[in-house]
């Protein structure tokens, strides 16, 4: 019986990036939450971006904002996992060596960023709705930061190999976009975060559905008997997941909310 669905937002549901969503999905969640299911929006996001996609049904939804660090339901924080001040002012020192990305830092009142780029913040603050702002100094926000994220302007994966095995011991590091390298408290995932969810309600994984498409969304496709990857996914996201879900571009993931709706009121 199911009774708990999660989705990854960006390259699951819209583009990287992207605001504009089927008002379907507000529908079928409308209806799923009617019947008992649990409905989760987990994302590399800021909870306050996420927001933007789903403000009309956020009373009735969890989001998982910076990949599980900030748990909200009904837009009231429940849970937060800070970056340890230290290990974070240590990382940043070695990435002021290593060229090609720009800072953003995650807090749960928004996104900071002492980059002056006025394109950089565009992006952030304009195309992904980010509350927040740049700021000259960053460290007052040090304190609070629940997520560091790293844009990476010729791609993702070459940043993510400089730093990842030297700290994978102090960090949760994920590449959650083309060009997005996530640093996170080590307990902080989407895994961790699906699991808090699943012993809050008394939810098994064979009760879980999870759609993703990247390796930040691996955790919690672990957490679930039956998860699907976008069709636009690399084949080891794909293999992890065991199923493919048509891309956003054929709202694919709505498609199989449509059967997953039937089969929930064929079981009630």
């Amino acid at each position: 019986m199911i009774r708990l669905i999660i989705s990854d937002i960006d390259g699951t549901l819209v583009p990287e990036g992207g605001n504009v969503l089927n008002p379907e999905y507000m529908t079928i969640i409308r209806e799923l939450t009617d019947l008992g299911v649990q409905f989760v929006l987990a994302s590399g996001r800021q909870a306050s971006s996420i927001d933007v996609l789903f403000r009309e049904v956020r009373d009735l939804v969890y989001y998982l904002g910076d990949n599980g660090a900030s748990i909200q339901k009904g837009g009231v924080s429940v849970k937060e996992l800070r970056l340890n001040r230290k290990h974070l002012l240590l990382l940043m020192e070695e990435l002021k060596e290593i060229p090609g990305h720009r800072l953003l830092f995650s807090t749960k009142d928004g996104y900071y960023t002492n980059d002056p780029d006025k394109a950089f913040g565009r992006m952030v603050f304009e195309e992904y709705k980010g509350v927040g702002k740049a700021v000259g100094d960053i460290t007052p926000y040090l304190n609070n930061c629940i997520k560091l994220s790293l844009y990476c302007e010729e791609g993702a994966r070459g940043i993510y190999d400089q730093i990842y095995e030297r700290w994978k011991d102090r960090f949760a590091i994920h590449v959650s976009g083309a060009r997005w390298v996530d640093v996170n408290a080590p307990e902080a995932t989407k895994g961790q975060a699906v699991r808090w969810i699943q012993e809050v309600h008394g939810i098994t994984p064979e009760d879980t559905v999870v759609f993703g498409d990247n390796y930040n969304d691996i955790s919690m496709m672990m957490r679930a008997e039956r998860s699907y990857a976008s069709e636009l996914s690399a084949l080891d996201i794909r293999k992890a997941a065991g199923r493919v879900v048509e891309s956003y571009q054929k709202d694919g993931v709505l498609k199989v909310l449509r059967e997953i709706l039937e089969e929930v009121k064929s079981e009630r």
